[in-house]
């Protein structure tokens, strides 16, 4: 990630109103504003949500694509930065709303759509979406890359880390560890998915810091302990 890769602080709502900003639909009025950057002409939306995954992996573990194809940075600002008030802020355009559905309103709005993650997720979120459950995230990958280039928007959630830290395989090591696995691979398939990607697509990585907090190996006195908990929710852009 280059010294001079625009960073930008938004509120997390403001994600949903620049998505539809970019799509050129019309914001409704409780919506914030949205991000203000320059991009050219865009015909479809890929964004890929990543648990346990914010400014502090990105510095720490530096996943090669996401640091090579980066255009952007945006720092998104939330008091609830756990998975399923991300989810909400960004599907329903805050805490506490759920009148707006972002997927339907795209879907209103002429774009077609399309939610790949968990069965709980689609049932709360998808709204009028066609959606794929899966149960891990191969079956996640298999999928989003089948239909990468079908869909004006597509939601594509990897969600690994909690699941498998219940492994005794896994509980042995340090949790980061396996976080640092986890980013790694899920960095190749991301490269792979851009490399698919049709021109004019705008992939958007959204981090969040996982379901629930698991506490990690790091002294909590120490430098790391203290930059992660600082650690902000991103949106790292990448143009094709």
């Amino acid at each position: 990630m280059s010294d001079d890769l625009p960073s930008i602080n938004a509120p997390m709502p403001a994600l949903t109103s620049t998505i539809l900003h970019l799509f050129g639909i019309t914001i409704p009025n409780n919506l914030p504003e949205p991000i203000q950057m320059k991009t050219p002409p865009i015909e479809r939306i890929i964004l890929i949500m990543l648990d346990n995954f914010g400014l502090f992996e990105i510095v720490v573990h530096k996943p090669e694509f996401v640091i090579s194809q980066s255009k952007a940075l945006i720092l998104l600002e939330t008091e609830q930065p756990l998975a399923n008030e991300v989810l909400h802020q960004i599907f329903h355009g805050d805490l506490q709303n759920k009148d707006f559905n972002l997927m339907s309103y795209l879907n209103q709005n002429s774009k077609t759509t399309l939610m790949i993650g968990r069965q709980e997720d689609l049932i709360t979120y998808a709204g009028t979406s066609k959606v794929i459950p899966t149960k891990m995230d191969t079956n996640t990958w298999v999928s989003a890359s089948k239909y990468l280039n079908r869909f004006d928007f597509q939601w594509i959630h990897f969600l690994d880390f909690e699941n498998l830290y219940q492994n005794p395989i896994y509980k042995r090591g340090p949790p980061e560890n396996l976080i640092k696995r986890l980013i790694h691979r899920t960095d190749k398939w991301m490269l792979s998915m851009y490399k698919q990607a049709a021109p004019n697509s705008l992939i958007m990585i959204v981090g969040n810091h996982g379901r629930k907090e698991i506490s990690m190996s790091y002294d909590p006195d120490s430098k790391m302990a203290q930059w992660r908990k600082a650690s902000t929710p991103v949106a790292v852009l990448c143009l094709k």
